[in-house]
C-alpha cells in the first residue's frame, strides 16, 4: 500500500502555565482565595453529548441566588464568535471566572478566552468523552460540578496546547484518531455516547492505513511512519481506562508525543 506523506511541525508546542486562575501567583501548585469569587459567565453549549442545559442553568440560577453571586449566561451558537461576546459580557458584569458547561472543545474554546482575557476558568463536563474533567477530578455530574465552580477557592495552575493562537487542554492529533473525532456525527453521540466512537474506530481499524510523518521536536526533525501521532497534555483516553501513559500531567510545562504505528484491526490489540 502506498503510504501517503504528511509534513507537520510539532516544534515544542508553546505551554505557558495558563490556568485557572492566571491572574494569581503562582508560587505553588495551588492557592486558596479567602473571599472567593462572585461574579461568573457560563457558557452553555445545548450541543454536547450529554448536556441538559436547561435543567443545568435552573440549577446554577438558584444556587448563585443562594450563594448571593452574579451569574450571566451566554448559549453557544454555532458560527459565535465567543472571545468577542465572552469580552462584552466580562465588562458588563465585572466577570472574574469563566465557566465552560460542554464537551471538551467547549472547555477549550472558554479557557482559551479566559486565558486571553486573564480571567479564572472553570469546566462544567457535559460531553461524551470529558477528558479535562477525569485529569483533574472535576464531578462527572453536571450539577457537582458545577457547584465546585460557584464554591470553590482554591485554583491551579494547568498547562495548554498552543496552536496558532488557539488553545487546546487536552492534545492534538494528526490521523485515524483525528479521523474518527471529525466524522462522528454529533446527535449519534448524543444518542449513543462513547459507542458511537467506538463504531467508527471498529470501521477504520479495518483499513490498512499508515502515513509518514515528517517531524521537528525541538529543533530536532524526524522522521516516523504511523497510524496516528498524538501531542498529548493528558494522560487519560477518555472512552476507556486506559491512559496515553502513565506520565503524562497537566502541570508539568512537558507535552508528550505519542506515535502509533497500528497497520491493521489485530495491531490495535496488540
Amino acid at each position: 500500500m502506498q503510504e501517503p506523506h504528511v509534513d507537520t511541525s510539532l516544534s515544542k508546542p508553546i505551554l505557558p502555565s495558563a490556568s485557572y486562575a492566571q491572574s494569581i501567583e503562582q508560587e505553588n501548585n495551588s492557592t486558596d482565595l479567602d473571599k472567593g469569587f462572585h461574579s461568573y459567565i457560563v457558557v452553555l453549549n445545548e450541543k454536547s453529548g450529554s448536556a441538559d442545559c436547561p435543567t443545568l442553568q435552573g440549577f446554577i440560577e438558584e444556587r448563585a441566588k443562594e450563594l448571593n453571586k452574579t451569574v450571566h449566561f451566554i448559549h453557544l451558537k454555532k458560527g459565535m464568535d465567543l472571545e468577542t461576546e465572552l469580552k462584552d459580557a466580562a465588562e458588563l458584569v465585572d466577570a472574574e471566572v469563566y465557566v465552560g458547561a460542554g464537551g471538551d472543545g467547549t472547555l477549550a474554546a472558554v479557557a482559551g478566552s479566559a486565558r486571553l482575557h486573564n480571567k479564572v476558568f472553570a469546566g462544567i463536563p457535559c460531553g461524551t468523552a470529558n477528558v479535562f474533567a477525569k485529569e483533574h477530578n472535576i464531578p462527572k455530574d453536571a450539577k457537582a460540578a458545577a457547584e465546585l465552580a460557584l464554591t470553590s477557592t482554591q485554583v491551579s495552575p494547568v498547562d495548554i496546547l498552543d496552536v496558532e493562537g488557539r488553545t487546546f487542554l487536552c492534545h492534538i492529533s494528526i490521523g485515524t484518531y483525528s479521523w474518527i473525532t471529525v466524522h462522528t456525527n454529533h446527535e449519534l453521540k448524543r444518542k449513543y455516547g462513547r459507542i458511537a466512537y467506538m463504531f467508527n474506530a471498529i470501521k477504520l481499524m479495518m483499513k490498512e492505513r499508515i502515513f509518514r510523518f515528517d517531524i521537528t521536536i525541538d529543533g530536532k526533525k524526524i522522521q516516523r511512519k504511523a497510524s496516528t501521532i498524538m501531542v498529548t497534555n493528558a494522560g487519560s483516553m477518555g472512552m476507556t481506562m486506559m491512559r496515553w501513559g502513565e506520565n503524562i500531567a497537566t502541570d508539568d510545562g512537558i507535552a508528550e508525543i505519542c506515535i502509533f504505528k497500528a497497520r491493521t484491526f489485530g495491531h490495535y490489540f496488540t
